[in-house]
């Protein structure tokens, strides 16, 4: 039935954080008598991200996405990748707050091998995550940022993840904002187990050896991305990243033999802001 969402959660989520990111304004288009700004502000949008049809595969598809986010100061309620993240405390430099995400499944691949394994159903995720910004690292235009974020599948027992990223931020001009990110993820035994081992009825089945995954560091990546405000209202961006399999992950025959360890992923958006 539905295409496999095993990768496209984790790639759309990226270029959503790119996408919902502060936007650039140039002090002259600010209105001159519009008084106090309110502490409300909408976010809505589109894009399409170019990623791996699977965490492992070497087929590629493009998919669209949509941008949704609604601020009261700092406060946030926002879009993250197949679901919904929130930030309850109000304060600049901290967040916290619950993801709730659905897919994460496996069926429909689109290499004929990996398909006649058995499919692994969407389910429901539910975190939480952290983050700390420091601003003017090494000057009054540019930002560090440290972001932990936890996942746990919560209708299957299809284990967890933990996600470490940090994201270094310059503000380039009054309208244009660059920045470059890191994040390494570690999967637990039972995420290892759904996703990437192979049993005998499997094996049997694909034509695959038979394989057991353990827990570990899953991957590790790298991505750049740049935002420009055309307008006070309408942004534009662009994202590109690289990620690597490391360990049982990458020696999996899913991705050993039918795919990469070596994933990259782009995209693009357009956004409106109110």
């Amino acid at each position: 039935m539905g295409k496999t969402r095993m990768a496209s959660g984790y790639f759309v989520a990226v270029a959503l954080g790119l996408a919902l990111a502060p936007s650039a304004v140039r002090a002259d288009d600010k209105p001159q008598d519009s008084g106090p700004e309110s502490p409300w502000r909408v976010t809505l949008g589109a894009g399409a991200i170019y990623h791996p049809d699977y965490l492992g595969s070497d087929e590629y598809e493009i998919q669209p996405f949509p941008v949704l986010k609604v601020e009261y100061d700092n406060l946030y309620v926002e879009t993250d990748g197949p679901g919904v993240k929130a930030n309850v405390l109000p304060h600049g430099l901290f967040e916290f707050g619950p993801i709730v995400k659905y897919g994460e499944g496996r069926d429909d691949v689109e290499d004929d091998v990996v398909d006649r394994l058995p499919e692994i159903d969407d389910e429901l995720w539910v975190g939480l995550f952290a983050g700390y910004t420091e601003k003017g690292i090494f000057g009054d235009r540019d930002s560090l940022g440290v972001e932990i974020e936890a996942m746990w599948a919560a209708t299957d027992d299809n284990g967890s993840t933990a996600t470490l990223g940090v994201t270094y931020g310059l503000q380039a001009t009054q309208r244009l904002q660059l920045s470059i990110g890191t994040s390494a993820t570690y999967a637990d035994n039972d995420y290892a187990s759904t996703y990437y081992s192979i049993d005998a009825a499997g094996a049997s089945a694909s034509g695959l050896s038979q394989f057991s995954a353990g827990d570990g560091w899953r991957d590790v990546g790298l991505r750049v991305s740049a935002r420009y405000a055309i307008t006070r209202a309408i942004g534009i961006g662009a994202m590109a990243g690289v990620s690597r399999l490391m360990d049982d992950f990458a020696d999996s025959p899913i991705v050993d033999e039918r795919g990469s360890a070596t994933q990259v992923f782009g995209g693009m958006f357009l956004t409106y802001s109110f």
